[in-house]
């Protein structure tokens, strides 16, 4: 099956429509055009975890780098017993695939080699079609544990522009979500399954600083969200993703995911002729198989 056939699937069941590959105006619908047809090669070394700290380094800003302690290319090389007591566990190529160790003589070191063995053992290209992820060459990460309560800040950023800021509070217990724009000022919406806090956070102090850095790593991109983890020592990078929740989470009422579409440019977008032909085929097939 094509990766418009199977995008279009996906697309279909989680919002009840199918994409329109030519003329898209939400934001979850040119991430799958930008998934497909959107090809920067340095997407592949940004959305690395471990190769990203390279530009952010040629770029700068090294300070905002956590301490990474280690990396390696398979588990078992892992020494656990050179590590601290705390640390967190990261593959490189692929989101949601971290292990979180506060207290080392707690760790199932076997569970924890058998966990990264399986996640390395797979391309998270296949997942949802994520481009950027396909050619990154699988390592393990263990950086510095970062003390709570961590905050979030990711910077959906348009052409080197941030316009909207996403704050994920109480990850472990509670977790709110909140959408700020550039002024500072908390719109009414809700994004994918969680709710809004119960009011709206001051204005970190350290926001420009982020907005700059953020402004700065995105600039040769039409669409990136630049993320960042904050405490009381301060705040680290986390990470650029270039298709945040996959191009399936929703927003809460429906115009935001219109208004957040207005500035995506797919100008770079190039659609070669068998996507073309991929594309009359799941219209004749979604046209035969049209509920009555």
């Amino acid at each position: 099956m094509s990766d418009e056939f199977i995008i279009d699937r996906k697309f279909s069941r989680a919002f009840g429509r199918h994409v329109d590959f030519y003329h898209p105006k939400t934001f979850n619908e040119k991430l799958q055009v930008q998934k497909l047809y959107v090809k920067n090669p340095k997407m592949t070394s940004l959305a690395d975890k471990y190769e990203v700290r390279r530009h952010i380094q040629a770029k700068g800003h090294e300070g905002i780098l956590n301490e990474l302690i280690g990396v390696y290319d398979r588990p078992e090389d892992i020494d656990f017993n050179i590590l601290p007591n705390e640390f967190v566990i990261k593959c490189n190529h692929s989101w949601n695939t971290n292990i979180i160790c506060e207290d080392k003589s707690a760790l199932d070191k076997k569970k924890v080699v058998a966990q990264l063995k399986e996640w390395m053992s797979h391309n998270h290209y296949h997942l949802l079609r994520e481009w950027s992820y396909k050619n990154i060459k699988p390592k393990i990460i263990i950086e510095r544990f970062l003390r709570a309560p961590l905050k979030d800040y990711k910077f959906f950023c348009f052409s080197g522009t941030p316009s909207y800021i996403q704050v994920d509070s109480n990850r472990s217990n509670g977790h709110t979500l909140d959408i700020y724009d550039t002024n500072w000022h908390r719109l009414k919406c809700k994004k994918g399954n969680n709710d809004q806090s119960n009011c709206p956070e001051n204005r970190p102090d350290f926001f420009d600083d982020m907005f700059e850095i953020a402004k700065d790593l995105s600039s040769d991109f039409n669409f990136c969200r630049v993320d960042f983890l904050a405490n009381s020592e301060g705040f680290y990078f986390a990470e650029i993703t270039f298709y945040p929740g996959g191009g399936f989470s929703h927003f809460e009422p429906e115009e935001f995911d219109y208004l957040f579409g207005e500035n995506f440019s797919l100008a770079e977008a190039k659609m070669p002729l068998t996507s073309r032909i991929n594309i009359i085929w799941i219209s004749l097939i979604n046209r035969l198989f049209k509920p009555q």
